[in-house]
């Protein structure tokens, strides 16, 4: 295992529900101020985001370079925490270098990682996903699911930070 942080990361989808997030790093859906404090509001540009035919989550690709999808960067602390993020997202997402645009910077751009869409092509709608509706309407859901179940990352002591 490395020592050196892995690389940011450019949340989109569900994972910006804070709670979500909090569950998927720590095992517990209430350590939203552990989770708040690793993200910052982010732009990616010259990608797409879509939902996807009967699925709760979206799915990013490449576009036009003037399109852009709206997230967080988030920066992992730990190994661990990255690798949970990689499991979460599963095989239809594939992790790809883009540069991240901090929103609250002025403009500074950061290397970091995507999970771009690598499924089926025709699960794509062309209708946008947004955060909000399925924190309204399908969050609730997701977080009973997970209730009890924890991602396994690589080694327990790598998230201390988080815990406490």
């Amino acid at each position: 295992m490395s020592s050196s942080k892995p690389r940011p990361l450019f949340i989109y989808g569900t994972l910006r529900a804070l709670p979500l997030l909090a569950w998927a790093l720590t095992g517990d859906k209430s350590n939203i101020p552990a989770v708040t404090r690793l993200i910052q509001p982010a732009k990616v540009y010259g990608h797409a985001r879509f939902s996807l035919q009967g699925l709760d989550y979206p799915a990013v690709i490449k576009d036009k370079p003037d399109s852009s999808v709206d997230g967080y960067l988030l920066m992992p602390e730990t190994t661990s925490q990255r690798k949970k993020l990689d499991d979460f997202e599963g095989e239809a997402y594939k992790a790809v270098p883009v540069n991240a645009t901090i929103l609250d910077s002025g403009k500074e751009t950061v290397e970091a990682d995507l999970y771009l869409w690598v499924g089926d092509p025709n699960a794509l709608t062309v209708n946008p996903w947004e955060l909000e509706a399925f924190e309204r309407e399908r969050l609730e859901d997701w977080l009973d699911l997970f209730e009890g179940m924890e991602l396994v990352g690589e080694s327990e002591d790598d998230d201390l930070d988080l815990k406490g």
